[in-house]
């Protein structure tokens, strides 16, 4: 019986990488990182709400100060302790993140490949991406993205041409 075989593109075509668990967590917490739009509206939101506590009896005031102070607090955890325990348990649950990745530069896009499978992501069907000083995630949905480390530069990937690519293609997430 002749096996079906994926007759796509290898990792030996691109620059090969594997995301460890840390790198995982590092890149879902950038993804998850506040726009500075929600960070206009939240403190805008918090700044009327002080404007009203200082208009208001002490009781009421009270309950406002308690209410904003909690609402801070709250956002911290999830983002300092929720977003990265569930990040660790996604990558340990599902191993197929745990694969090594090939990413090449195409002229009509990006190529991401692994052993199961690839994928040409095109310049026109990007959705957004966002960067950091660590990685590159390009979203191909609102919550799907590629890490692609910044550390690949270093054994030859063209990093500065894709972020070039992806500024003429998509908005950066700010």
């Amino acid at each position: 019986m002749e096996s079906m075989g994926y007759d796509g593109p290898t990792p030996e075509a691109g620059t090969v990488y594997r995301v460890s668990r840390e790198d995982y967590i590092a890149a879902g917490r950038l993804f998850a990182r506040p726009t500075r739009k929600l960070l206009v509206v939240s403190a805008s939101i918090l700044g009327a709400l002080a404007v009203v506590a200082f208009c208001v009896p002490a009781t009421v005031a009270g309950a406002i100060v308690g209410g904003m102070a909690g609402w801070v607090l709250f956002f911290s955890v999830v983002m300092l302790v929720v977003t990265p325990r569930m990040l660790g348990r996604h990558y340990d649950n599902y191993k197929s993140m745990q694969e090594e990745i090939s990413v090449e530069l195409k002229d009509e896009g990006v190529l991401f490949s692994t052993e199961d499978g690839g994928g040409l992501v095109r310049w026109d069907s990007l959705h957004k991406w966002r960067q950091n000083d660590r990685y590159i995630l390009i979203l191909i949905m609102p919550k799907l993205y590629y890490v692609v480390p910044k550390s690949l530069g270093d054994r030859g990937f063209d990093i500065p041409r894709l972020l070039d690519a992806l500024k003429k293609n998509a908005p950066e997430i700010r």
